[in-house]
């Protein structure tokens, strides 16, 4: 219908003007109003304005109060005309459709555009509903003006009003003549000076509010102010609106009547009887509202006509709502909206129709999910916005004005009411325990985040009344008893009366009576027992900070509570209920959390613990914690828990360190003894594979001694090794582990079981508390000598039974579930085992085997005595054990490793002549492969098999890992084949380089675990006395000294492994050598760049002088010998052999890097070799000339800027040889004939430069030939070629 309407054409509506009938009485009996007293007397009875007075708005002397709020159209009223219900409209009382008469009205006179059936029917139903109504007459009237020629009028008053800039009533197209008042004109008027008379009016009130106004403006007005106009003015103003929809927008006339006397009014019959406009007012309403809408006097009377609008169409409610929440606009409004929505039912999330429980606070809806969503919102501009909304709110008194903070503190108060109508003898029913959390976190909420204060008679007594309940044992249990803690903690006004504090005192004596019973009942793996036990620990060592923080985390929001207001709860905790030993005593006799790890939520006995390890509240009362830490690693799982890690660390400390500088006397705790770790790793890593995380809490696995540990207790001996400092008498006490243990303790002998929920969790765990406690003993031993302290040390062999490698990889890939504890774990093992932590074994990635020989015949038995005889039979058989390598190559690492003793025992068989390199190679993966899973027992077993053979009669010791750390060198005494074998080489090289690294840091270690006393050390017949200090630096000297030497002894192993054989200079044996010296080349590149001083130690030490070529050209960082500049010290040794050494090497870095700093040293050389000339005797001077010769050919290629002090040095080399042969003690007949034919080579380039053609020397003086052969190649290679660089 409402569609038809406005479809209607303007012909249509000048046709209204011959009626058809008029709906109510006959056409004769409508007639305008006549002027008179009896008219202005009848309009201000007392009845007709007490009518009204319920849907009058508050003047702006009135302002300050918001009155009840209720809607001129009812809702049934509005959804009918919305959806054109005629039957629902039907059935309504004329005063219930006395609003939208205006619209009734357009539909019936307005032709449809729909000739249906049902269009007709409801046509007829709609004149039978006005029919009868006196006003409609009046309607009708209004309906039958000329509303073009009125529309041209009023368009002429918006150009006068904006060019005015609002004017005066008297200046006006529309009304003219104005004689009487507006009032008077109004009432005795015929419809068409009404419709002008209201459009002037308002269009007046349109222009004034586009002016800036410092306060609210408030426009008074005859016409709107009194209540006995209000229908007729509604009339008019409804039908103005319908008639000329372009000129009054609905959105621009709402927000003009806000600034009139009973606006709201008449905005809700405007959008009554325009349904469609709804949105598009309310939303022009929203926008151009205040931040803080009870602020000011024109936030009030917009709230109260948006909420009457609401009220009206009750399902836009919560649409509303959320605009003023997106917008950050009327706070006030969205509050009243939310209460009102309760009220009527609406429920929870609007849109389910269902109506809120009662028992939910007495009221239902959502507001107190609502409220809690804005305060702990993630927008922060409307948690602000909201949070200074309740702030400026406080600032007016509670009960003496009303305002939405007022009325949500009332309905909040009304839900704690009614919660407890369902207290009996303090038992908080089942069903409201959740209602009840929620209630006590919202109120959280608004006391932290809101600066919120409690009312003392209304709601400090409910709400400690609702904290202190007892809530049944179960899950919503616990949270609620877990949230009352933190409120008492976050909201200290709860008690700070002396009844009330003892009502908390009370309550929390029974949450730790109840505790355990909670716990087990409940089914829960975090309780509130925990949260009990950190507060309490927290309150004993003053750290009244990290309390705020506990209690911030577990409410989900920022608790802003001073220390100072927390005295009375702390005075609760620390004497009434938890005392320093009451705290320690309980806290480990709580059983440990089964399958702990990072997503069960809350407060766990690890939280305490752990606080109370780091306040060292167990040793201080001797009470053992070692047990129950043990128990916890054992049931950990993955994804780890982030206080593992911690508690671990503060476990060793207390292990360790004293509590303070002084404490001598202090009470330590037990370390985890070495059987109790055995235990643990005693159970294969491999064998949880298949299982999944989530499983691995539901069934512990029961692990017993097995391989590769099954010998040992065998080794007991080996496992009790001291240090030599440990044998003092000891200042501290150790806590023994008491003889009976509860349930869930695991017995101190290795025989029983051990519940291990997940191995690789539990052996993670005890790696990294392992290698922390090592680091911070050996990090304190100096402490500990001088305290004289007994503490237990680790023995070597316990590390050797790890699978460090393999954990650590397997941690690098599943970094995501041990978050906190991969990057501690890496640094301790490059500070302890820095040859584990490689980086070519973290970028190695293991190639896949060959698909296609795995179903080769024959089937070989893999077992280790087929792959001995596989190997022997290496040279004539290649393809059966290129078979078995490729199927090891197949199988998971830990599946190979029973097969790692034959593999490294017949490893000499692949040095045999004839052994394909495909089978070296693939030999080279599987060995890489085993390297991952136990790399160290790999090591010592290769070394053991690459060792030459013995005669019987000089039988050796096998060699073990603490003999190849002692002196790594025994890599490299090896089967000389392997220096012609490069994939075996690689393997030498690998592990030399593992083991250097193993030998420099055990020696530190030894450092670190034998220090000096510090007592004078006087030596033996002096008077002098040397201090520790300088002692320690001599001992560090030392010890550099002897690393120092082991890598450059292995460097000149591997140096002198680059020799050219005899039958090496060309074909397959060139290329062998070749890849032998880039694979040398390659480790040396390495140690030069990890230690500087190693490349100048090995060159002071010289080397052949063959390999200084390949040396400079395979080694990118020879080039510090240039940067380091330590050339000129080479050449000023008084050895001959090392100055020539220097003057060779310097040759070959120019023609490698030209660099200026290069030809300066270039410069210098050939200055030294010219002293060296004249001041040398004859031998030395000839064997000086004879050797430099090349190396001036070389720096003169590099440099030809040098090529004058070159001539000039080769000048002085042919006058010293010319003067040698003179002085020749017998001298050749033809040492004065001239041969035909030189005895050098002639270059053709030289026949064609007249100076450059050969002399006829003696044949017998070849040194005076070859300075001539080098100043020709020199001037060749210095000025002749094309490519100079």
């Amino acid at each position: 219908m409402i569609m038809q309407v406005k479809q209607a054409s303007k012909k249509e509506k000048k046709s209204r003007n011959q009626r058809h009938g008029t709906p109510g009485k006959k056409s004769s009996d409508v007639a305008p109003p006549q002027r008179g007293s009896d008219c202005k007397q009848s309009r201000w009875k007392e009845q007709e304005t007490e009518k009204f007075s319920s849907f009058s708005s508050f003047s702006p002397s009135q302002s300050h109060l918001i009155m009840p709020v209720t809607s001129p159209v009812s809702p049934r009223v509005f959804k009918a005309i919305e959806k054109s219900d005629i039957h629902t409209l039907a059935c309504c009382r004329e005063e219930e459709i006395r609003a939208i008469l205006p619209c009734l009205v357009r539909m019936s006179l307005i032709a449809p555009l729909d000739h249906s059936e049902e269009c007709i029917a409801g046509r007829k139903v709609i004149l039978r509903i006005l029919s009868g109504i006196e006003v409609v007459n009046s309607l009708v009237a209004l309906l039958s003006i000329d509303f073009p020629a009125l529309e041209i009028d009023v368009k002429k008053e918006q150009q006068l009003r904006q060019k005015l800039g609002g004017g005066s009533q008297n200046e006006s197209v529309l009304v003219q003549n104005l004689a009487n008042g507006l009032a008077l004109e109004f009432e005795c008027s015929d419809p068409t000076r009404r419709l002008r008379l209201l459009l002037s009016e308002l269009l007046l009130v349109m222009a004034q509010i586009r002016d800036p106004h410092q306060d609210f403006y408030h426009k008074s007005s005859e016409l709107f102010d009194n209540p006995c106009y209000l229908e007729e003015v509604s009339d008019v103003l409804c039908i103005a609106l319908a008639e000329l929809p372009a000129l009054l927008p609905p959105a621009e006339v709402a927000e003009a009547l806000l600034h009139v006397t009973n606006g709201p009014t008449l905005i809700a019959r405007m959008v009554a009887n325009q349904p469609d406009c709804f949105r598009e007012v309310v939303t022009g309403l929203v926008m151009s509202g205040d931040k803080q809408d009870e602020d000011t006097p024109g936030g009030l009377l917009r709230l109260q006509a948006v909420r009457t609008l609401c009220q009206m169409n009750p399902s836009q409610a919560l649409n509303v709502r959320a605009l003023c929440v997106e917008q950050c606009r009327m706070p006030g409004l969205a509050v009243y909206l939310t209460l009102d929505a309760g009220k009527a039912g609406s429920g929870v999330a609007g849109s389910s129709g269902t109506v809120g429980s009662s028992v939910y606070g007495g009221e239902g809806g959502d507001a107190v999910s609502f409220i809690t969503g804005l305060l702990l919102s993630h927008n922060h501009q409307q948690r602000t916005w909201f949070a200074h909304f309740v702030k400026s709110g406080q600032r007016r008194k509670y009960e003496q004005q009303a305002s939405a903070l007022a009325a949500l503190r009332t309905d909040l108060s009304e839900r704690l009411r009614n919660l407890l109508l369902f207290n009996s003898n303090d038992t908080l029913p089942d069903s409201q325990v959740i209602h009840a959390t929620a209630l006590l976190r919202l109120y959280c909420a608004l006391k932290s985040l809101a600066n919120l204060k409690f009312s003392e008679d209304k709601e400090i007594g409910l709400l400690l009344q609702l904290v202190t309940c007892h809530p049944p044992p179960s899950a919503a249990g616990v949270r609620f008893v877990s949230t009352g803690l933190c409120m008492l903690i976050a909201c200290p006004s709860l008690i700070s009366s002396q009844e009330n504090e003892r009502k908390a005192s009370e309550w929390i004596k029974w949450l730790v009576k109840e505790e355990a019973y909670f716990a087990g009942a409940s089914g829960v793996s975090s309780s509130f027992g925990a949260m009990l036990l950190l507060m309490a620990i927290h309150f004993h060592v003053q750290q009244l900070s990290a309390i705020i923080e506990l209690v911030s985390a577990a409410l989900g929001m920022k608790v802003l509570t001073r220390a100072n207001n927390l005295s009375r709860i702390k005075y609760i905790f620390t004497h009434d209920v938890f005392t320093e030993q009451v705290v320690t005593a309980h806290a480990v006799k709580v059983p440990v959390t089964s399958g702990l790890n990072a997503n069960i939520p809350g407060f766990l006995p690890v939280h305490c613990v752990y606080h109370q390890l780091k306040s060292r509240m167990f040793t201080k009362h001797k009470v053992p914690i070692k047990d129950w830490i043990y128990n916890q690693i054992c049931a950990s799982v993955t994804p780890l828990h982030p206080v593992m890690p911690q508690l671990i660390e503060v476990y060793v400390n207390s292990i360790i360190l004293p509590a303070s500088k002084g404490g001598l006397s202090d009470t330590f705790n037990e370390p985890i003894s070495e059987e109790e770790i055995m235990s643990v790793f005693s159970q294969s890593i491999f064998t949880e594979k298949a299982s999944s995380v989530v499983n691995q809490s539901s069934k512990p696995t029961t692990l017993h001694a097995s391989a590769p540990f099954r010998n040992l207790s065998r080794r007991k001996s080996l496992l009790r090794e001291k240090s030599p400092f440990m044998s003092g008498a000891s200042a501290g006490h150790i806590m023994p582990s008491p003889s009976v243990r509860t349930h869930h303790r695991i017995s101190n002998t290795s025989c029983n079981g051990v519940n291990v929920t997940s191995v690789m969790t539990s052996q993670l765990l005890l790696l990294y508390y392992l290698l922390l406690y090592e680091d911070v003993r050996l990090n304190n031993t100096l402490q500990l000598l001088a305290n004289s302290r007994r503490i237990h040390s680790y023995s070597p062999h316990l590390f050797a039974q790890l699978p460090i490698r393999y954990l650590l990889s397997h941690a690098q890939k599943e970094q995501r579930l041990y978050a906190g504890l991969f990057s501690p774990l890496v640094k301790l093992l490059v500070s302890h085992y820095p040859q584990l932590c490689l980086v070519e074994d973290w970028l190695y990635q293991s190639p896949s085997a060959n698909s296609s020989l795995g179903i080769l015949p024959p089937p070989v038995p893999l077992d280790p005595q087929s792959v001995t005889k596989a190997m022997e039979d290496a040279a004539d058989k290649p393809g059966r054990l290129l078979i078995v390598l490729d199927r090891l190559m197949r199988m998971p690492p830990h599946q190979v490793w029973p097969l790692a003793a034959p593999i490294t025992a017949s490893i000499k068989c692949l040095l045999q002549p004839g052994v394909p390199r495909k089978v070296l190679d693939t030999y080279r993966q599987v060995w890489m492969r085993l390297n991952s899973l136990f790399p160290r027992r790999l090591w010592a077993m290769s070394v053991e098999g690459l060792q030459p053979e013995q005669p019987q009669s000089k039988l050796r010791k096998a060699l073990t890992e603490d003999d190849i750390i002692l002196d790594p060198l025994y890599v490299l005494r090896c089967d000389p084949r392997v220096n012609r074998c490069a994939p075996l080489l690689q393997l030498v090289i690998y592990m030399l380089q593992v083991y250097l690294l193993s030998s420099r840091t055990f020696l530190s270690q030894q450092m670190q675990n034998t220090p000096l006393v510090n007592t004078p050390h006087t030596p033996v017949g002096g008077n002098t006395t040397t201090p520790p200090q300088a002692l320690e630096e001599e001992r560090e000297k030392l010890r550099g000294a002897l690393v120092l030497t082991q890598e450059s002894a292995a460097v000149q192993i591997l140096l002198e492994a680059c020799l050219m054989n005899s039958d090496e200079k060309d074909g397959a044996g060139a290329l062998t050598l070749q890849e032998i010296r880039s694979v040398a080349c390659s480790f040396i590149h390495q140690a030069f760049l990890k230690d500087t001083t190693l490349a100048k130690l090995v060159h002071f030490q010289g080397y052949p002088g063959e390999l200084i070529g390949p040396v400079v050209r395979g080694v990118p960082s020879m080039h510090i010998a240039i940067g380091l500049n330590w050339i000129p010290e080479l050449l000023q040794l008084p050895d001959l052999d090392k100055q020539m050494f220097a003057v060779e090497l310097t040759s070959h870095l120019a023609l490698q890097n030209a660099m200026p700093s290069t030809l300066s040293i270039s410069r210098l050389a050939i200055n030294t070799l010219a002293t060296l000339l004249s001041v040398l005797g004859e031998e030395e001077r000839l064997s000086i000339m004879e050797a430099s010769l090349p190396s001036l050919v070389r720096i003169g290629r590099a440099f030809p800027s040098l090529i004058d002090d070159l001539l000039h040095l080769l000048v002085m080399y042919g006058r010293v040889g010319a003067a040698h042969s003179a002085l020749s003690t017998a001298p050749s007949p033809h040492s004065i004939a001239f041969l035909d034919k030189p005895d050098y080579e002639e270059d053709v380039a030289c026949e064609t430069i007249p100076w450059l053609r050969p002399r006829k020397v003696p044949q017998e003086d070849s040194l005076y030939a070859r300075i001539i052969s080098t100043f020709k190649e020199l001037v060749i290679a210095s000025t002749m070629t094309h490519n100079l660089y």
